[in-house]
């Protein structure tokens, strides 16, 4: 990571404190507005970041290790029929923990004046400074759940009450059991009462439950549910013991393997491919692994034995676990706040298309956007399960706490590491990471809001649940990092390549099939194609069945259009089990999610180059039923023209706006006809530069 120019703690701190009064008084909290650095919440940030930073003391021991058993079952004896879920599919529950207070406690008496870090059960380090990093002694803490109703706290709150917006069961870490009565009042007088929840006995670490949790599969002819399980930071040896606690009292059986990496830097599409970043080499290029003692005597603590692996290791180790159809490991970010994590700007819509977050034009000098750009360009290049190329759509870039644009790609690293893309999924809902309060529903800021509206078209039929989390600037990862997905049992799974965007009408001289993979360990009932053309009226057609391949056809008769007409069409996807149950595909689809294409004359993206260092990027969301996004870069400030024809080479608009840099230019396109548009910018002295827009 970069070094920092200011105090290495301060603006992390004050992103903490940021006033949240708009999401308190809309729960009946009163909380005070006044920004206020105080010890707990600077000893909150610094001994909590994604990747933890190694106590001097561990750092003593760096040549201590033993052997110990491992905690799990081997992975070499998963079980060979496991397929592992894209996050976008069905959960029963979503693991997260709530935060806690830890206090030296050396003769019985909690020290609440003082600081602890919990290493071992009821046992931790103590700190007299909050921003010293040597610690006194060693010994027995006290820990207690945080009820402080701040801006940190209200993240998780908000998480755990959209978990339950999203018809699953918040599994709900706590040190003990008799920590459940706080919590539960906690989340009562907020006004978010818990109605949907588990609880899970386990000390802990931290509250990155993404990395140190589990990584979910099925197997076997029922689709059972297992957990695979990877070491985690070796001074976090609590948190990699969630697994444990899990098959301990919940009953899902825990495989172990012996590589140490974080889910976050874990992408599946679900189909057998998995992605990572290279950040997975280096923990894995040392003996270090999962921490230990005898549970009396300081001394004892060491760091067990683990194999140094090769990077070839590494990656035959992935690709035999999770990737047997394809594995790629990625160069990783050097400026997303210190992780290298895969999350933090890439997720999947589904088995065909990757979202990715959009670094805009004027961080071109930036190394990761050049990173992250051949990255997006080879992960779109690699086949799906139908040997079709990946598609891609793009989320948009956040900014500061004052919606402005980042000086630097170390400020960003070291102050922010914000991201839009490192949200999590709960069947029909979205939690989503925006960076302003939260009221009614939505971001305050305006540029905020904005990029969530651009965030809701990129995601159809899905509910946003917005909460802000810039208390976590700085820390390396926001929800997806603090949340780990339960699959749903019985699963219903339909494997399909999506048709979207826009084809050549020659597509509609002949009839269009659609086919899907579907299988269930009941068996399938019936599955049912449901397509409507234009804003005509939904209608459906039986998939027929060959084994487990289904297929139908939107007949041709129903496509005739003019050569200036454009035409769209939508669909999804429904299949019933014979235990009764029915899933669609999208998942969204009772709430208006759907496939889309859209039959033209000419479908070419047209792409002239421009001159006079202005840039124009793609509309996004494309086809657009709402606002429609596209990122300028024109340098210094000019007027950009813009004009929109149809498909009959009509003008229907034409603005001119005064821009400087980068920005994202939305149009309305409620006030569109449906159609083919092609939207012209040009500058004084710029050729012109046209896109393509789908308006349905």
């Amino acid at each position: 990571m970069a070094h920092r120019h200011h105090h290495p703690y301060l603006l992390l701190l004050a992103a903490v404190l940021l006033p949240c009064a708009a999401i308190a008084q809309k729960h009946g909290v009163t909380i005070d507005e006044t920004p206020l650095v105080t010890p707990r919440q600077e000893w909150l940030l610094r001994h909590n970041p994604r990747v933890p930073a190694t106590n001097e003391q561990w750092a003593e021991r760096m040549g201590k290790a033993s052997r110990i058993n491992t905690k799990g079952n081997p992975a070499s004896t998963l079980p060979s029929n496991r397929w592992f879920p894209g996050e976008w599919e069905e959960v029963q529950a979503v693991c997260i923990t709530w935060p806690y207070i830890t206090y030296p406690m050396p003769n019985g008496t909690p020290l609440t004046s003082e600081y602890a870090t919990p290493m071992f059960s009821g046992m931790g380090y103590y700190y007299r400074d909050a921003r010293s990093n040597t610690s006194y002694g060693f010994g027995p803490i006290a820990g207690v759940p945080d009820t402080s109703v701040s801006s940190f706290i209200l993240v998780f709150a908000n998480v755990i009450n959209a978990i339950q917006q999203g018809g699953a069961e918040a599994w709900v870490n706590v040190w003990q059991y008799s920590d459940t009565s706080i919590i539960l009042r906690t989340m009562q007088r907020i006004g978010m009462p818990m109605t949907r929840y588990r609880w899970i006995q386990s000390y802990g670490n931290s509250y990155w439950y993404r990395d140190c949790g589990p990584i979910c599969f099925y197997y076997g002819d029922n689709d059972s549910i297992g957990m695979l399980d990877f070491m985690y930071y070796p001074e976090r040896a609590l948190d990699d013991s969630l697994p444990i606690a899990i098959e301990a009292q919940i009953g899902l059986p825990n495989w172990e393997s012996s590589i140490e990496w974080e889910g976050g830097n874990c992408l599946v599409d679900g189909s057998g491919m998995v992605v990572s970043s290279d950040a997975i080499y280096t923990p894995n290029a040392d003996h270090y692994g999962r921490s230990s003692w005898n549970g009396r005597d300081e001394s004892s603590i060491a760091y067990s034995y683990k194999e140094i692996l090769s990077q070839n290791a590494v990656y035959d180790s992935l690709r035999r676990l999770l990737g047997s159809r394809a594995t790629h490991i990625l160069p990783s970010l050097a400026y997303d706040g210190g992780t290298g994590h895969i999350d933090l700007y890439a997720d999947m819509l589904d088995e065909n298309e990757f979202v990715f977050s959009q670094y805009p034009t004027r961080y071109s000098n930036w190394r990761d956007y050049r990173t992250a750009s051949r990255n997006i360009d080879s992960l779109c290049s690699y086949r799906t399960l139908f040997g079709n190329r990946y598609k891609r759509r793009y989320l948009p870039f956040p900014r500061t706490r004052n919606g402005n644009y980042f000086n630097s790609q170390s400020l960003y690293s070291s102050d922010y590491a914000r991201s839009y893309s490192n949200h999590t999924f709960v069947n029909n809902v979205i939690i989503q990471p925006c960076f302003s309060d939260v009221v009614n529903g939505e971001p305050s800021a305006a540029w905020d809001r904005q990029n969530i509206d651009s965030i809701r078209n990129a995601y159809p039929g899905y509910t946003l649940y917005p909460v802000n989390v810039a208390s976590f600037d700085g820390m390396g990862g926001a929800i997806h990092c603090i949340t780990k997905q339960i699959p749903a049992d019985n699963p219903i799974r339909i494997l399909h390549s999506s048709i979207t965007g826009s084809i050549d009408r020659s597509a509609a001289l002949s009839d269009i099939p659609v086919r899907a993979t579907i299988t269930n360990r009941s068996g399938i009932a019936s599955a049912t194609l449901h397509y409507r053309i234009g804003d005509s009226q939904w209608q459906s057609l039986p998939l027929a069945a060959n084994g487990n391949e289904y297929s139908a056809a939107i007949p041709s008769a129903q496509l005739n259009h003019s050569a200036n007409e454009t035409l769209r069409v939508d669909y999804y996807i429904s299949a019933t089990s014979n235990n009764g149950k029915t899933i669609t595909k999208p998942f969204t689809a009772a709430t208006g999610g759907h496939y889309t294409f859209c039959l033209a004359s000419n479908t070419g993206q047209i792409n002239t180059p421009a001159t006079n260092n202005a840039t124009v990027g793609l509309f996004h969301p494309n086809p657009a039923s709402g606002m429609a996004n596209i990122e300028l870069s024109v340098g210094t400030i000019q007027t950009v023209n813009v004009t929109i024809v149809n498909a009959l080479g009509q003008t229907v608009h034409q603005s001119s706006a005064q821009i400087e840099g980068d920005i994202v230019y939305s149009i309305n396109t409620h006030n569109l006809s449906k159609g083919l548009y092609t939207v012209i910018f040009t500058t004084p002295q710029g050729a012109p530069m046209p896109r393509r827009l789908i308006v349905q």
